[in-house]
């Protein structure tokens, strides 16, 4: 009796698994059609949508935050490394840009130039006629 019911057990343990594999399978695929509804509302598009500071600046495209920070990350998906998430107004690490300005001087005209003037003809050295 007891080979019988071994037997028997032996008989439903592939079912018994190939439905756990089902089971999480679907599991699985749920939470993949979780994780792609999730991409389609986020992304670049998903934050367009939505009312977050981004700016368009030529030559970098769409950043977050405030792209005159030295600490942004200019990028479309994270602000800075210090404040990811939150605004630019009262960080502690926000560091406005430093200006550089360029003082240029007036030149100097060529005519006060110290060369002196260049003779307009040169003597030439004498030369012997008994060669």
């Amino acid at each position: 009796m007891l080979i019988v019911l071994l037997i028997f057990g032996l008989s439903l343990l592939p079912a018994l698994v190939a439905a756990w594999f089902s089971f999480r399978a679907k599991r699985l695929s749920e939470g993949l059609g979780l994780a792609r509804e999730a991409a389609a509302e986020g992304g670049l598009r998903g934050m367009l949508k939505r009312s977050r500071d981004l700016n368009y600046v030529e030559g970098l495209g769409y950043i977050i935050g405030d792209a005159s920070c030295q600490m942004n990350a200019r990028s479309p998906y994270l602000r800075c490394a210090f404040n990811p998430c939150g605004p630019c107004q009262g960080c502690q690490f926000y560091e406005a840009p430093v200006v550089k300005t360029v003082v240029r001087t007036v030149p100097v005209p060529i005519t006060s130039c110290p060369i002196p003037e260049m003779p307009l003809s040169c003597p030439l050295p004498a030369f012997s006629a008994a060669a």
